[in-house]
């Protein structure tokens, strides 16, 4: 399939007890930190700086996860097609600084984050991340 637009981004999450994860609102709704992939620019290259533009955080992209995400949408009277390609990435702390794209944040538990995101497919994403969020904490105690 050939897409009008290809973007990366990532899950973020940071501990407490339990993982809080990151879900950006802008006017589309809620979502994961995520942006178009420049020319000459590697998937997560992208991923990486796109988090910071949005949020001023600096992760750690979690080995071995990667989930690749097509959307649809209209603008202009045209279909749109685009690829997102989504990593898991552990923040340092919470401390988040937004960019003017995005009106509001949270760090919200996993059942909340379900809830809240606007699109099923970043849903889905976030149930494979939280398995793998969950494995590696159950294998470090």
């Amino acid at each position: 399939m050939r897409f009008n637009e290809r973007a990366a981004g990532a899950v973020v999450y940071a501990m407490r007890e339990d993982p809080l994860y990151l879900v950006l609102h802008n006017r589309f709704g809620w979502d994961f930190p995520h942006g178009l992939i420049g020319e000459r620019e590697t998937e997560v290259a992208a991923a990486l700086r796109e988090i910071y533009e949005e949020t001023k955080l600096k992760v750690e992209l979690v080995p071995g996860f990667e989930e690749r995400v097509v959307i649809r949408f209209s603008r202009g009277g045209r279909t749109i097609y685009k690829e997102i390609i989504m990593y898991l990435a552990k923040a340092p702390s919470y401390s988040v600084k937004l960019s003017r794209e995005h009106d509001g944040y949270a760090w919200v538990g996993y059942a909340e984050a379900l809830r809240m995101l606007s699109r099923d497919e970043m849903r889905r994403v976030l149930i494979k991340a939280n398995n793998l969020v969950k494995a590696s904490i159950y294998q470090s105690r």
